[in-house]
């Protein structure tokens, strides 16, 4: 049990391991209960605003209960004008990998706090430019990792993150898929029960 009790049962709306990972990692205790959705035919029409669009939309296709909060999340990578979603196949990840390379990309992660009687949005920017890369390493990093259930054909928490960042500006977590400082400081301000000290 970590210090944050929530006066809600929370749940993850989310099939994302990572995500699960993290809330995990934080010592807050989740269900899972994910529906489906199209992402690819729910895009926004301004590319910025798509993340916290889908986040909503996967909220609303979940019913919850009085006692429980909802969490769903989205994360979508742009670069040069263009939303990269997750790659079907090797070569559209290769594809979306050489076009990040080299340059600067943004990272949103909208999020979707939700009860019966309230909801809030969030969202986190998280800013990265790249060093330039070699096609054999573009090849490899596809052929050895799981390029693709991850948005931008990448995870910065695998060999990609460590060899291709120049740098970053905002939460590295956001670029994960969660950008956990900001869920938890909102879940503790806006959904906790009061407790005079931590449990250990």
């Amino acid at each position: 049990m970590g210090p944050l009790q929530l006066s809600h049962r929370l749940l993850l709306g989310s099939g994302s391991p990572r995500r699960a990972a993290l809330l995990t990692g934080i010592g807050l205790p989740f269900e899972l209960r994910v529906a489906p959705i199209d992402e690819e035919a729910l895009h926004h029409p301004i590319l910025e605003e798509t993340a916290k669009h889908l986040a909503r939309l996967k909220s609303q296709a979940i019913t919850i209960t009085s006692n429980e909060l909802l969490l769903t999340a989205d994360t979508t990578v742009i670069c040069q004008g263009q939303l990269l979603g997750k790659a079907p196949d090797r070569d559209s990840a290769i594809a979306m990998l050489q076009q990040l390379s080299g340059q600067s990309h943004r990272v949103d992660t909208g999020v979707c706090l939700r009860t019966v009687d309230r909801e809030i949005l969030l969202q986190s920017t998280t800013i990265l430019e790249w060093y330039p890369l070699e096609t054999q390493e573009i090849e490899w990093y596809v052929d050895h990792y799981q390029p693709y259930d991850k948005a931008g054909a990448y995870g910065i928490q695998e060999w990609m993150g460590q060899r291709a960042i120049r740098s970053l500006q905002g939460c590295p977590l956001n670029v994960m898929g969660l950008p956990l400082p900001l869920v938890y400081e909102t879940l503790r301000s806006s959904f906790s029960t009061l407790r005079s000290e931590f449990s250990v």
